[in-house]
């Protein structure tokens, strides 16, 4: 083929691939500066800088320092009132050290949230750089161009990427981490094998869920000899990688251990023992573990190990422990067995739906044709359903994101099965008509979805109703407060009551907003109400013996924002037709209908 169509092919890639890049960096960026501060990053935020100004890994040690760290990046630069002066820091209170650092440090809120999110925007699309590069390295530009494209439009990694959470580290950490150790297994030198243990280093660096893949890359190794056998050799091959497995994961080990010394170095031993006794409760089944990590509180180096198996055990115990949940209008307090399957389904554009079933019935009807075919579907499903299996099992079902490592594996496994028909001698003109009516569906579909990307359901839901499906991360993380504020301003609210969820403060955005809370019961007026708060305490309230909000379900709201915050505006209510079970509170009027008294009920 002439030198210059190779060139200008190579151009037209590059170019589809920045607009792609481009595409979603302008979503992110405009989607993320209307997002009002999330739950999780209350933590994560003050954790960071800590982290980068401090040297002092005291808060949020469940999660890994590497995503936090390079948020807390920018802010080290920053002229910012840190966490020292407050209580929460010595008391090691995460949290309240996350609200005294955004909200009452004297620090301006949306510009800390600005530059935190940064880093966080960049590490997505440094993921979406990832697995084009691989899909291109396999299967070429046109399959490259058509991951990448997905990628771009996802909506889930829209909604999160720009969060500072680990979500989306996560998914890095597997890509990256997977990646090396094929090429490891492809070429099994000295070389390859530190550079995979060091890739899986820093994958276990940005999520503790990387742990898994110390488990995923044994079944790998069980399949890849499988497939690889020859008569007789199956258990020599077994043995061969096994070994370069084993020092791999040395390596990374070791990686992790180094990594976390800088951030524990100004940690006393003090400290860290606090820091065990508040996350390791007093249950006896925990004494060995705690004992053990005390042995190693006192000097900075062993201090980095047992800050690292502390966060393992946190997030072990976290899994098992289980969160409220709802879907569809069922509750549960610990878990419900299929929520994620159902939550997929609904938070999942159809295209990619579509596609995973098609590229699935592909892979079954047209048999692996030679040992790398078979070898790449065992390297793309095995992630996937490893980690389903580890998610179905576990009792988290707090939101959609918690499968964002398995989403790169999807994407790259339809590019493989979609690139037999977009080869150059075997063309298939309509089955790749249809791959492109259905990759442009799905970019509509997103397209009218911004900037409500946390909240985004597929058509199967009706979009002012998604309260009703799911809520928590998978709708309702806090990110809707500044939009709350633009309605009440639209509609010149004097006086609103706010029962929010999330990371932000309402009277920190809203003079007019009083706080609320659904014990207080039935109530007159304009009221506000997180998704979340609204659907939790129909479990909590019977529970505990107190009002929920069962009694607004006889009144539509008046607008849903951004589909997880619900705002009423209630004339009147007939208390004496639903009595009380608890203490209610009783409001008193003046005749323009400020509140000039509130007192308990019985």
């Amino acid at each position: 083929m002439p030198q210059f169509i190779l060139k200008n092919r190579k151009i037209y890639t590059i170019l589809f691939a920045s607009l792609l890049f481009a595409a979603m960096f302008l979503l992110m960026f405009f989607s993320m500066k209307g997002d009002s501060g999330t739950v999780d990053e209350i933590a994560h935020i003050p954790s960071g800088y800590s982290y980068v100004k401090y040297l002092d890994f005291r808060l949020n040690p469940e999660h890994p320092p590497l995503a936090k760290a390079l948020s807390g990046v920018p802010l080290a630069f920053m002229d910012l009132n840190g966490l020292k002066d407050d209580w929460s820091w010595t008391e090691v209170n995460q949290w309240e050290s996350g609200w005294y650092f955004l909200y009452e440090a004297g620090n301006d809120p949306a510009q800390v949230l600005f530059w935190a999110r940064i880093p966080m925007v960049l590490l997505t699309l440094f993921l979406g750089l990832c697995i084009f590069k691989w899909a291109y390295e396999l299967y070429g530009r046109k399959i490259a161009l058509l991951v990448l494209a997905l990628f771009a439009f996802y909506p889930d990694l829209l909604g999160h990427g720009h969060l500072v959470t680990t979500d989306i580290a996560a998914a890095l950490g597997y890509v990256i981490a997977i990646y090396a150790f094929d090429k490891m297994l492809e070429k099994k030198t000295v070389k390859t094998i530190i550079w995979a243990g060091v890739i899986f280093g820093v994958a276990q660096l940005l999520k503790f869920s990387s742990f898994l893949l110390f488990g995923i890359f044994l079944i790998m190794i069980l399949g890849k000899a499988w497939i690889e056998k020859e008569k007789g050799n199956y258990w020599k091959l077994v043995w061969e990688y096994f070994k370069s497995y084993f020092w791999m994961s040395v390596i990374s080990v070791v990686v992790v251990c180094i990594a976390y010394i800088p951030f524990v170095w100004n940690t006393s031993g003090e400290v860290e023992h606090k820091v065990i006794e508040l996350n390791l409760t007093d249950d006896p089944k925990t004494l060995i573990l705690r004992n053990m990590l005390h042995a190693l509180e006192n000097n900075p180096i062993t201090r980095a190990i047992g800050h690292y198996l502390l966060g393992v055990i946190m997030v072990f115990v976290r899994v098992a422990g289980g969160n409220k949940t709802f879907i569809m209008g069922h509750l549960s307090e610990k878990s419900i067995s299929w929520f994620f399957p159902m939550a997929y389904l609904i938070k999942t554009p159809i295209s990619i739906i579509i596609m995973t079933l098609w590229s699935l019935v592909l892979m079954f009807v047209f048999r692996a044709k030679d040992k790398r075919d078979a070898w790449q579907n065992w390297l793309f499903l095995t992630p996937v359903v490893a980690y389903w299996a580890f998610t179905l099992k576990g009792s988290l079902n707090i939101g959609i994101r918690h499968l964002m490592p398995t989403i790169p594996f999807v994407l790259l496994f339809i590019g493989k099965q979609m690139h037999r028909y977009f080869r150059k001698d075997n063309i298939k003109t309509i089955q790749g008509l249809v791959v492109s009516i259905l990759v442009i569906f799905m970019i509509i579909s997103t397209l009218r979805y911004f900037p409500q990307y946390i909240g985004y359901f597929n058509e199967a839901v009706p979009r002012g109703e998604r309260y009703d499906y799911l809520n928590d991360s998978s709708l309702d993380w806090g990110q809707d407060l500044l939009r709350l504020k633009d309605y009440i301003d639209d509609n010149e609210i004097e006086t609103i009551k706010v029962d929010y969820f999330g990371g932000s403060v309402p009277s920190y955005y809203i003079p007019e907003s009083v706080e609320w809370h659904s014990s207080y019961g039935p109530t007159t007026g304009w009221l506000a109400v997180s998704a979340t708060f609204y659907q939790s305490s129909k479990l909590v309230g019977e529970m505990e013996n107190k009002w929920s909000y069962h009694w607004l379900d006889e009144f539509e709201p008046e607008a849903v924002i951004g589909g997880s915050i619900l705002v009423f505006n209630i004339s009147e209510f007939d208390l004496n037709s639903h009595p009380p079970t608890s203490p209610y509170l009783i409001e008193t009027k003046d005749d323009v209908g400020s509140i000039t008294e509130r007192k308990v009920g019985i």
